[in-house]
């Protein structure tokens, strides 16, 4: 099976740089216990969660795009993991260009939601994706809805940068559509954090072609597009700004790093920045509704609230739902570390697309 990433690897710095990378997320999660029963409202709902962030705070602060990827399974292990744990068959798609898109569900289903995962364009997919996607199919299910998933695998940054991973996501729908048992109106696309920057990078070249993109030409609306906490302002300096992380994923230390691995030498545009873009940019969307949720702990929330009234200046129906106390991709990562909670951001998303499939 192919990789989703190239031949880069770690220097020998790199390499006994875990150790004390190691120390320091032990040390985090010590004081996390210690601090742990005195939480506020800006912090995480249980204590559980509450290390699970502080730890992964950390790691994604202490350590380097190369050195995450080092030490987690690829994505595509992670799907060969969910596959023989839960019996079912492998269902993969080599999509050209070194993306993969896994099948999820019986691909047969009358509705289609392609996901791009998140990550900062620089972490695989973990196994909460996954169990996520098994929530969502189950709960169209028993609802009467027929949908499966569509999951990509993109090469991960910095082993290719933009445009890379946007060409990926367009040939991922492109797979679908160009299937005659799904029509565009059966068509959902989601992402969660980079993957909803993907989302939006989809939707805007569909509309506005990238020049260096094979332009998709689609001749009716896709079902709708959904955004989980996505990222879709690549700044780096936040110099001045009133950001609180402690009830939270990540940090404002993971900007540069992640921001950097994924546009290497490319400039921002407003495919890798939809907040930039002017309101009309979003005139000509070709999708029939858009669901946009965050978390209300996460950092990443004023730039979501901002994103989403403009998108919503330019055009309708979008959609913004704000899960209290959450963070950062709460429905996945909450899964990916045990917690088996229902997220108030997942359930929002399972009753958008019941009310839309």
């Amino acid at each position: 099976m192919l990789s989703n990433t190239s031949a880069l690897t770690l220097s020998l710095k790199e390499k006994l740089d875990f150790i004390p990378a190691l120390a320091s997320i032990v040390l985090a999660a010590f004081c996390s216990i210690l601090t742990g029963l005195w939480r506020t409202e800006r912090q995480a709902q249980s204590f559980f969660l509450h290390i699970g962030y502080a730890i992964f705070r950390k790691a994604t602060s202490r350590l380097s795009p190369l050195q995450m990827q080092a030490v987690m399974p690829t994505t595509n292990k992670i799907y060969e993991q969910y596959i023989k744990k839960t019996r079912q068959l492998p269902d993969t798609v080599n999509l050209g260009n070194g993306a993969l898109g896994h099948w999820v569900g019986d691909k047969n289903a009358e509705n289609v939601l392609v996901w791009y995962h998140g990550g900062g364009f620089s972490l695989p997919a973990n196994l909460g994706y996954f169990n996520f996607f098994e929530r969502v199919i189950e709960d169209m299910r028993k609802a009467g809805k027929s949908i499966c998933v569509f999951s990509l695998t993109y090469t991960l940054a910095p082993h290719a940068t933009y445009p890379t991973q946007l060409r990926q996501a367009v040939e991922c729908l492109r797979h679908v559509l160009e299937k005659p048992t799904h029509a565009p109106r059966n068509v959902f696309i989601g992402g969660d954090s980079a993957g909803g920057n993907l989302v939006g990078g989809v939707l805007s070249h569909i509309a506005h072609p990238h020049p260096q993109i094979t332009p998709l030409s689609v001749d009716e609306n896709l079902g709708g597009a959904i955004m989980v906490a996505p990222w879709t302002m690549l700044e780096t300096d936040f110099t001045g700004q009133d950001i609180y992380a402690g009830g939270d994923l990540i940090t404002t230390a993971v900007a540069g790093p992640w921001a950097g691995a994924y546009l290497g030498s490319a400039k921002r545009d407003y495919y890798t920045d939809l907040s930039l873009a002017p309101t009309d940019w979003y005139h000509d969307f070709k999708v029939n509704s858009v669901l946009i949720t965050g978390g209300g702990n996460e950092i990443l929330l004023p730039i979501i609230q901002d994103f989403a009234a403009k998108f919503q200046a330019g055009f309708s129906p979008v959609e913004l739902f704000i899960g209290r106390r959450e963070c950062h991709v709460a429905p996945i990562y909450n899964l990916y570390i045990g917690d088996q909670t229902e997220t108030q951001q997942g359930k929002r998303m399972k009753e958008w697309l019941r009310e839309n499939l």
